[in-house]
């Protein structure tokens, strides 16, 4: 800890832009463990589509491309910032209830997963 405050004292730009730097590879390496834990839970996977989760939340617990599963419904491709609308809300924007809108996400999503990665 003394060296620290030595290095402080004679580079105090440089030895904040190094722990500053540092705080970041923590910062970033710890959301890159959580979201690798998150999604390898089997608990996470295959989930049925539920009204609150987003095309992009369902795309990767089924592991098919978010873009191929929002050309199958007829929808845009979800944006990469931004809000995401929930499933309820795009299936109330096409007029249709839930569970109808559901039985089309499960068909797309069968058909995806029968494709395979290669298509």
């Amino acid at each position: 800890m003394k060296s620290l405050l030595k290095l402080w004292r004679r580079q105090p730009v440089l030895t904040s832009a190094f722990l500053l730097a540092m705080a970041l590879a923590i910062f970033f390496a710890g959301r890159t463990i959580f979201f690798v834990a998150y999604w390898s839970d089997p608990a996470r996977q295959d989930l049925p589509p539920e009204p609150w989760m987003t095309i992009g939340y369902v795309a990767h617990s089924w592991h098919v491309p978010v873009e191929k599963l929002a050309r199958d419904l007829d929808l845009p491709p979800p944006p990469k910032d931004g809000p995401r609308p929930s499933l309820e809300r795009l299936a109330s924007e096409r007029g249709q209830s839930f569970e109808t809108f559901k039985t089309e996400i499960e068909a797309s999503l069968a058909e995806l997963r029968r494709q395979g990665p290669a298509q």
